[in-house]
């Protein structure tokens, strides 16, 4: 049997990655419903935010076009037949079972778990468990989806394949990058606000981990960090709040 052309085997790519995204979406619209249903809250109220049906439309929209772009600015597909399963998810995901792991360790041994609950004023740092589960694998999805997918792709198609006419576009993602890493880091100083150990730490951590995670982006697709938050949260915020951080 003969190989499929390149510009067909390119828009089988694009459309598996499309239909892994539309599942997500499917996901996200379901932990929404549940949450509701549940009355499951954030610890703080900015991440309610996160699950209006506003924020998922725009990202099932501009994600989906984002995910369509992707190889056209030099991303990996979803799915990447060229990428590994173990690079694209399994090794991102150990890398976030050991980070999540660590840092839930010195939390409870240095006791910062209950410093940052005086600092947010809240009686737990996570929602509470098994609400946890829905609230943040959905809340992985939504984050990985603004900061990495969108606020990159979308700018990285701008510059370089528009303005500069498909030039510079390694050089423009890592500019991109560098900057897009600094808005989670950010909004998590804000609410800090006052407490400038814990702001300078949480900042610089979460500055580290969002450049890490935009490497990932680059070499293995969407995927690979999403499998990264993914399986960070379920140790740092899942199994924190089963173990009542």
């Amino acid at each position: 049997m003969s190989t499929p052309p390149e510009p067909l085997r390119v828009e089988s790519a694009v459309r598996r990655s499309l239909v892994i995204y539309l599942g997500l979406m499917v996901y996200l619209v379901l932990v929404k419903l549940v949450l509701r249903l549940a009355s499951v809250k954030g610890v703080v109220a900015s991440q309610n935010e996160l699950f209006s049906w506003p924020l998922i439309g725009v990202l099932a929209l501009a994600g989906g076009i984002s995910v369509w772009l992707g190889p056209r600015v030099g991303l990996p597909g979803l799915w990447d037949a060229s990428i590994s399963t173990r690079k694209r998810l399994l090794l991102p995901a150990a890398v976030g079972l050991g980070l999540g792991a660590v840092t839930l360790t010195l939390q409870s041994v240095t006791g910062v778990v209950h410093v940052l609950a005086a600092a947010l004023n809240v009686s737990s740092i996570n929602v509470a468990f098994p609400g946890s589960i829905l609230f943040y694998s959905g809340g992985a999805i939504i984050l990985e989806a603004l900061y990495r997918l969108i606020l990159i792709t979308l700018p990285l198609w701008l510059i370089a394949n528009v303005i500069l006419r498909k030039r510079g576009q390694t050089p423009v993602f890592w500019v991109l990058a560098l900057l897009t890493s600094a808005l989670e880091p950010l909004e998590q100083m804000s609410i800090l606000a006052g407490h400038f150990e814990l702001m300078v730490i949480s900042g610089v951590t979460t500055y580290g981990i969002n450049v890490f995670q935009a490497y990932l982006l680059r070499r293995h697709g969407w995927l690979a960090p999403l499998a990264f938050r993914l399986a960070h949260y379920s140790v740092l915020h899942i199994l924190g709040s089963a173990l009542g951080f």
